[in-house]
């Protein structure tokens, strides 16, 4: 993350509270353990942003001598050197690293990033928290364009505040802040992805920091209660860090401890026990490092995963952070630093520096964009070729037949084999590829699934606010068809599995299916989850087969659940009678990965349990 320190008065404090953020940051991502919420960090970096930004403006204007020219030029000076030295180096990388079927998400990235514009991309693309963010070597950027859009659009509101509206400049900036905030509140559980990457919703944040610049926070004379303060400012941040992890619903309400923390070291720790615990010379000098640490510390994780190196997770972890704090000084001392001498670099060749080097990075981003086959004849062996073109091996009617919102009538969803069904498959993500797969001219199948939404009746999905109005239409659909028999139910159980609503609400279904007459079969577990993306472990690892006993102890509390179930009268179908022999479970099929990404099934794999399940689901008629 960026941020200035500038001649408004440098606060060693804030040096050290941008410790603070960007440690726990890279050992969350490097996987220290202890530091679940480490992603709060990113937060601390936008309200010491909003502050650090709005000083320099409202003292500029103020003083009648604010220049967007001048503004934009300590921006660019601060921010692309090391972005554009760290972006060189993701791409030289990813001509070697970067797969074919990954090359035109890593362009995009590229492109995002340049323009501002990567918080979009992603927000496109998936969830921070998802495993495939391991495949990003550019995900944190995010943060980047969440601060640049606030840095085009916030100084001029504020120049605009200042000058006509003098008086109100702190009310019209709290109530743009609240507005934020609300926003943020109330999306969080139905829009996660957008509230978490995009600026309406991420602009509180900011603007907690210009609301202390600005003078908003009251000014407390005690010492005694200074002291207070700041120290609080520090336990909230660490409480967020302890005991947040990928799974608290964020940011929302939730985000208000880190921010609420940074903003009380922010107005009040100087001069306090706290503020110099934070300005503590080994401390601070991580925060003078901090953007350059941050630019860094994720490519270089992202890009280790895919190299075998020796040793523990823990030791990569701890390997990581030290590889990461020293590209961090290099990155500092040796590119920051010296673009920050205006005698050595005046503005021209600031301004003409990041025009030349952004148009050549981005041709370069732009050409591995359109490259149709994702750059195939690098230097990869057919079996990775083969491993990675597993991506690719999913339902081709994915985007018509699989709703990721809102209500569709179930009577209009996809038939596979035929017009005129006697089953149907009712399930999330996870039956879409079987569907496709058992569907035939003599067994037409009607494909019910919904993206995330498991086919438990009255279960909440917040990610998926339409789920439970989607499942009452389908259960209310196959109770009253007199043509559908046979009803195959799909879960992703995992997702799930320690909620008892979801418990209850799929042994409900169930018992609702099988009081109206149709036999219920239920999809198992695959084994193939290993607890990562499979083509790339197929790809680092080797290994295309696992014991059974690892795939037993891994999913043992899924398989008791589903052995559960099972015992209401529910016929499961197990892929691991498919995949398993009595020693060995097999991860490949026809060379290509039995899973297209961490658990969902490939086409390839779903037309083998299809050979198996069929006879099993549509007995042969006696002779």
């Amino acid at each position: 993350m960026q941020h200035d320190a500038t001649s408004t008065g440098h606060r060693a404090d804030i040096d050290g509270l941008r410790a603070l953020a960007v440690l726990p940051i890279t050992f969350f991502h490097a996987g220290i353990p202890g530091f679940g919420g480490g992603y709060v960090g990113v937060d601390i970096f936008f309200v010491i942003s909003g502050f650090l930004i709005t000083r320099i403006i409202d003292r500029d204007v103020t003083e009648g001598r604010f220049s967007y020219a001048v503004f934009y030029e300590r921006r660019i000076r601060r921010i692309f050197p090391a972005l554009i030295g760290m972006l060189t180096a993701c791409i030289a990388a990813a001509y070697y690293f970067v797969l074919p079927t990954e090359m035109h998400a890593f362009a995009l990235s590229v492109l995002g990033t340049l323009l501002f514009a990567s918080n979009i991309v992603f927000w496109r693309q998936s969830g921070y928290f998802d495993i495939n963010a391991y495949d990003k070597p550019l995900l944190h950027t995010w943060s980047l364009g969440v601060e640049e859009q606030f840095y085009i659009g916030f100084p001029i509101i504020l120049a605009v505040i200042i000058r006509h509206f003098p008086a109100q400049r702190r009310l019209l900036v709290a109530l743009l802040a609240v507005v934020s905030l609300a926003a943020c509140i109330v999306l969080t559980p139905v829009k996660p992805m957008a509230t978490f990457y995009l600026i309406p919703t991420r602009a509180w944040e900011l603007l907690a920091g210009s609301l202390i610049a600005l003078g908003a926070v009251p000014k407390v004379r005690s010492a005694f209660i200074r002291e207070i303060a700041a120290a609080c400012g520090i336990v909230l941040i660490v409480t967020a860090i302890i005991l947040f992890d990928p799974q608290t619903g964020f940011p929302g309400v939730a985000a208000m401890l880190p921010v609420g923390g940074a903003a009380l070291i922010v107005a009040y720790a100087p001069a306090t026990r706290a503020g110099q615990v934070l300005a503590f010379r080994p401390f601070a000098f991580v925060g003078l490092i901090s953007y350059s640490l941050y630019l860094w510390h994720w490519p270089l994780i992202v890009f280790a995963r895919r190299l075998p190196l020796p040793g523990t997770a823990l030791d990569h972890a701890v390997g990581l952070v030290i590889v990461s704090l020293v590209m961090g000084y290099l990155s500092w001392k040796f590119i920051e630093t010296p673009f920050r001498n205006r005698s050595r670099f005046a503005r021209k060749h600031v301004f003409g520096f990041a025009a030349a080097s952004g148009a050549i990075l981005l041709t370069v981003g732009g050409a591995f964009a359109l490259s149709t086959d994702g750059l195939v004849g690098r230097r990869f062996s057919p079996e990775v070729l083969a491993y990675d073109a597993g991506r690719l091996d999913s339902s081709p009617e994915r985007d018509r037949c699989h709703p990721l919102d809102g209500l569709a009538p179930p009577e209009k969803a996809c038939v596979f084999g035929g017009k005129t069904e006697h089953t149907a498959l009712w399930g999330d993500s996870h039956g879409i590829e079987l569907a496709y797969a058992l569907g035939s001219p003599a067994h037409p199948l009607r494909s019910l699934t919904y993206s995330g939404c498991p086919p438990a009746t009255g279960f909440i999905v917040p990610e998926r606010p339409a789920c439970v109005g989607h499942n009452a239409l389908v259960l209310d659909y196959l109770r009253a068809s007199t043509r559908i028999h046979t009803v195959i139910l799909a879960s992703f159980f995992a997702w799930n599995l320690d909620d008892p609503h979801y418990r209850r609400g799929m042994l409900e279904s169930i018992r609702a299916l099988q009081r109206s007459g149709k036999t219920v079969f239920l999809l198992g577990p695959t084994p193939a989850e290993v607890g990562e993306d499979l083509p790339h472990y197929l790809l680092l690892t080797g290994n295309r087969e696992i014991r059974v006993q690892d795939y037993r102890t891994r999913q043992a509390s899924t398989i008791r659940y589903v052995q559960w179930l099972g015992r209401s009268g529910v016929v499961v179908l197990w892929p691991s009678d498919v995949f398993c022999s009595t020693t060995a479970c097999r991860l490949t099929t026809s060379n290509r990965p039995i899973l297209f990404d961490s658990h969902h099934l490939t086409v390839s794999a779903a037309r083998d349990l299809a050979r198996r399940f069929t006879p099993l689901i549509w007995p042969p008629a006696a002779p």
